[in-house]
């Protein structure tokens, strides 16, 4: 696995080290474990935009609104 030297102020680093003490992890795994989240959780930039409304598939169809009278009973608070 490659391995990143990186140059952070004190303050920041014992702030990193309560985190991952926190999460019971080290501080290598709990960095990696950001670096995933920041990475893996996008879509690429105008990934919605280039594939909205491209499936063309009469199976998608909107479906008929329900009437309001077949809504739960709620209470009033």
């Amino acid at each position: 696995m490659p391995q990143l030297s990186l140059y952070i102020d004190q303050i920041r680093y014992m702030e990193l080290k309560a985190k991952a003490k926190e999460k019971e992890v080290s501080v290598s795994k709990f960095v990696n474990d950001m670096l995933k989240e920041c990475f893996d959780d996008k879509l690429p930039e105008g990934h919605i935009d280039k594939y909205f409304g491209s499936i063309k598939d009469d199976s998608f169809q909107v479906p008929e609104e329900l009437p309001w009278s077949l809504d739960s009973k709620r209470e009033t608070l």
